[in-house]
């Protein structure tokens, strides 16, 4: 079964209901970092504002250093310097932040079935560029040109890469395979928001929202009630549902489409099939709702990818039940325990999938 948006094909996008100026009388602090390729939020609640802004401080700093180790392509970046390594054929010892991630991510691959690959960033590189406007069309090549990337994408798919052509010794990683390019981003921010959480906690901290990049994860309560998240729609105005009652859970949602710009207005991004080498199509956002964010990132990842027929299957085997989707035509699915959860604006019929 599926849900029909009567206001027009919408996309998905999440919003935690927090207005800086207003809610900091009332007990809310916040603090905005750039971290993880976007804008990161830290609310805190019913704490002291110098004992909120150290804790904040403290959340940052695990944020950068996730940024450093295993999100930047920057050419000094740690990332970077592994990626060409493995392009070489040569191993190279890497710090116990990056080695964690990639030991995080090769469970996930496993869980996946392979759909969610970081290991596959040379396929997600094609889909990336730069635009003098906003108005790019689909297609970012010419004709000649995207034939040359066909070809690319095609050689690198006969021997797929993959996180179990690496080889890890201890802090050492090399890899069987030269194509494999690691990529976390998506990944990372879930990992990002769960250490998070976790450091607010070991300081005292019980009350919280972390915001990074529209995915969020809460422990306790903001004031005297529940963290709450909005469902918008593509342009970021419109309600088209919320979510409630979250302590101690993570919203992750994820996008595919067919211009995705990041806050200057000039990335194009999809999320790649790492089977064809092609931009997933037919999903157009997830939104999945678990207690663990780099899970509920992952498998939203892996949902998109999977498509329409297939997202139940591997929703499962990821151990993911809450879950929200939106197809390119606007149609909305359900999962049964997400259905239980969502507040849905009046004016949108929704029914759900039984599981």
């Amino acid at each position: 079964m599926k849900h029909k948006i009567i206001i027009g094909s919408l996309l998905a996008v999440m919003v935690p209901f927090l207005v800086a100026g207003c809610e900091r009388n009332r007990g809310v602090f916040e603090d905005k970092i750039n971290a993880l390729g976007t804008f990161a939020q830290i609310s805190i609640s019913g704490v002291p504002a110098e004992q909120a802004r150290q804790a904040a401080l403290m959340v940052e700093e695990e944020l950068l250093e996730l940024d450093k180790v295993g999100y930047t392509f920057k050419l000094e970046g740690e990332l970077q310097q592994l990626n060409e390594a493995l392009a070489h054929r040569k191993s190279m010892t890497v710090s116990d932040g990056l080695l964690e991630v990639i030991i995080e991510a090769s469970k996930l691959f496993s869980l996946s079935g392979g759909l969610f690959n970081p290991a596959a960033g040379q396929l997600t590189a094609f889909w990336e560029f730069h635009c003098d406007k906003d108005d790019c069309e689909v297609s970012p090549y010419p004709s000649e040109v995207q034939k040359l990337v066909d070809q690319r994408v095609a050689k690198i798919i006969t021997r797929p890469p993959s996180m179990d052509d690496l080889i890890i010794k201890g802090n050492k990683i090399s890899s069987r395979n030269r194509q494999v390019k690691l990529e976390f981003g998506d990944m990372i921010r879930g990992l990002a928001l769960d250490k998070g959480i976790q450091r607010l906690r070991e300081i005292g901290v019980v009350n919280a929202m972390i915001d990074i990049g529209g995915s969020v994860r809460t422990i306790g309560t903001r004031g005297d009630h529940d963290w709450w998240i909005g469902l918008l729609d593509a342009d970021g105005k419109d309600l088209i549902g919320s979510i409630e009652n979250i302590d101690d859970q993570a919203v992750v949602a994820v996008r595919a489409s067919d211009k995705s710009f990041d806050k200057s207005g000039s990335v194009y991004r999809h999320i790649v099939d790492p089977r064809t080498g092609m931009p997933a199509s037919a999903i157009q956002s997830v939104v999945v709702m678990h207690e663990n964010a780099m899970i509920a990132n992952a498998s939203a990842v892996t949902i998109l990818i999977a498509g329409i027929k297939d997202w139940k299957a591997v929703a499962d085997r990821m151990g993911a039940h809450k879950i929200l989707l939106i197809t390119k035509d606007g149609n909305i699915y359900t999962s049964l325990a997400m259905e239980n959860i969502i507040h849905w604006k009046q004016g949108i019929e929704h029914q759900y999938l039984v599981p």
